[in-house]
């Protein structure tokens, strides 16, 4: 799908049209405070941007420096100034968020890291990095950031967690390990998405259903106002 002019850009952007519906699914409102909290390559930082048009503030982070470095690229290259001027982009550990700022935010789309075993498919390189750690190792990183996130979300705000994986480790294991470790504390919100699928908590996108993706998406609402940190990461 491409973000073009007809919608506001300034100039055009290819993405995967299930990265495009699984951002839009996060109910932006006029003046929200919104965090992407992995933002890079920027796809999805520009979906939220033109949600926002201009008003509230978006906080767009990535660790990497030179992920970072593209990401400003394509919010410079894309946006119009007055969408632009909203938006500030950082460098924290997502996994680590909540240390330094609780409760804070409207809404924040988590587009999490994940072990990329789509890719090995159709890549050698790829299947020769692969293994069931890394697996285990990226959903141990995503159940620390969907902690994180929920710190720094405030009552009543809403986290859409989202990867691209296909891995029940890294998408259905996280939320119901979230689910009983903050219990009492957030919860699934019904998504109604006229294609893909449904699944246990969520959303997918199937390539051989939907013809893109993969994708896989959560609504979580947060419930509870406490500020309590769980950063167990096993």
């Amino acid at each position: 799908m491409t973000l073009g002019p007809d919608m506001g850009y300034t100039k055009e952007y290819d993405l995967d049209p299930a990265s495009v519906q699984s951002a839009s699914l996060l109910p932006i409102e006029k003046y929200d405070t919104v965090l992407d909290m992995c933002a890079a390559p920027g796809g999805k930082s520009l979906v939220l941007a033109r949600q926002l048009a201009g008003f509230g503030k978006l906080v767009c982070n990535e660790r990497s420096s030179t992920r970072r470095a593209h990401l400003h690229r394509v919010l410079d290259d894309h946006l119009p100034e007055e969408w632009r001027r909203i938006i500030d982009t950082t460098n924290h550990d997502a996994t680590r968020w909540g240390l330094h700022e609780i409760n804070l935010y409207d809404k924040i789309l988590l587009d999490a890291p994940c072990s990329s075993e789509r890719h090995s498919l159709h890549s050698s390189e790829t299947l020769a990095e692969w293994s069931p750690s890394k697996t285990k190792r990226m959903a141990i990183q995503q159940y620390a950031m969907l902690c994180a996130a929920l710190d720094a979300v405030r009552a009543g705000g809403l986290i859409l967690y989202s990867t691209c994986s296909i891995s029940s480790t890294e998408i259905l294991d996280c939320i119901e390990k979230l689910l009983k470790k903050r219990a009492g504390m957030v919860e699934v919100q019904l998504i109604i998405v006229e294609s893909g699928e449904p699944c246990k908590y969520g959303h997918q996108f199937w390539p051989d259903v939907t013809g893109t993706g993969p994708n896989y998406c959560c609504l979580l609402k947060k419930i509870d106002e406490s500020n309590q940190v769980d950063y167990h990461l096993s």
